[in-house]
């Protein structure tokens, strides 16, 4: 999959109008870039400060028309957190353990099927799953997590409610480093 993302007008329009939000029709890459956000640094100290751990990759993404940085940690215990940061402000916005499908405390919340699940995601943003995490959050929802690459070649993350199978959110990846 190609890691680098040209944001056009069409993908961006494409990737955020079904969740309400209009991107402007001359944003770009460039804009992105502009934006006033805190460094990657502050996010990266208040996601160690929230749950510890060794970070093993960075997502910049855009939820809802706002950057946020998006660290995969790894705990002493073995366990991986994913830690969503406002990156205009510097806050964190979400916690999310990551589990198996099989894990005990998913699987009690779950009342929708992960082909469900994923047939929702696709609804909205057609094209292939190449990825699907397992998540229960600090707020006691649990969410299936869906990497997709649309086919106007964009990637998307959808998250879907595994207890009621509504749509969570979708973020559009700009960039990712680590694994």
């Amino acid at each position: 999959m190609n890691k680098r993302l040209l944001l056009t007008p069409a993908i961006l329009t494409a990737a955020l109008s079904p969740f309400g939000v209009q991107a402007d029709k001359n944003m770009d890459l460039d804009d992105v870039r502009e934006w006033d956000i805190v460094r990657m640094e502050t996010c990266l100290d208040a996601a160690i400060d929230a749950v510890g751990g060794y970070p093993q990759k960075l997502e910049m993404t855009i939820e809802g028309g706002h950057p946020v940085y998006e660290f995969k940690l790894k705990v002493e215990d073995g366990q991986t957190f994913s830690v969503e940061c406002n990156a205009r402000q510097g806050f964190i916005t979400e916690i999310e353990r990551q589990v198996d499908k099989d894990d005990a405390i998913f699987a009690s919340m779950a009342k929708v099927s992960e082909q469900e699940a994923r047939a929702r995601a696709l609804a909205i943003h057609p094209g292939k799953v190449w990825d699907t995490e397992y998540e229960v959050g600090f707020d006691g929802e649990a969410t299936y997590e869906f990497s997709i690459e649309s086919k106007n070649g964009y990637e998307v993350k959808v998250d879907v409610l595994a207890s009621t199978g509504e749509i969570e959110e979708a973020n559009m990846k700009v960039y990712e480093i680590g694994h």
